[in-house]
């Protein structure tokens, strides 16, 4: 067991300020990071929505294939399910005369607004909002 006495004891320092500075490099990059994750989880539940609006729109569609020509209550039933998104565009078509075997198809739109876009559009990277859009297809029954 070795004793220290007490006037050789050292004291390590750090230089002052260091973690300031350490924090103040890393912190962009954290905050870049934060963000992305951010946009990345929005476009991504954004996503899921267009889709289930869309399978739900081509599910009724299919299912009452003479209101064809009038798509009130298909695009109403879209609209419902995705009832948290706006501005939403809607392209609803079916092959031949909509009758049973035919392919029911409902493409749903929307742009999405990043976060730091303005950021991403300084650098050439994007150029703005990014669309996002779902298409499916069922067969009439």
């Amino acid at each position: 067991m070795s004793v220290i006495s007490k006037g050789k004891q050292h004291h390590q320092h750090k230089p002052r300020g260091q973690s300031l500075v350490e924090f103040a490099l890393l912190a962009p990059i954290l905050l870049l990071l934060i963000l992305g994750a951010m946009d990345f989880a929005r476009m991504f539940s954004t996503k899921i929505t267009l889709t289930n609006a869309a399978r739900e729109g081509a599910n009724y569609l299919s299912r009452h294939p003479k209101e064809y020509p009038d798509t009130t209550n298909t695009i109403f039933i879209i609209n419902t399910e995705a009832v948290d998104i706006t501005d939403i565009d809607k392209i609803i078509s079916c092959s031949n005369a909509c009758e049973a075997g035919d392919t029911v198809t409902v493409t749903v739109k929307r742009e999405v607004e990043l976060l730091f876009g303005g950021f991403l559009q300084s650098f050439g990277i994007s150029d703005g909002a990014i669309e996002l859009s779902s298409t499916v297809e069922m067969m009439v029954q």
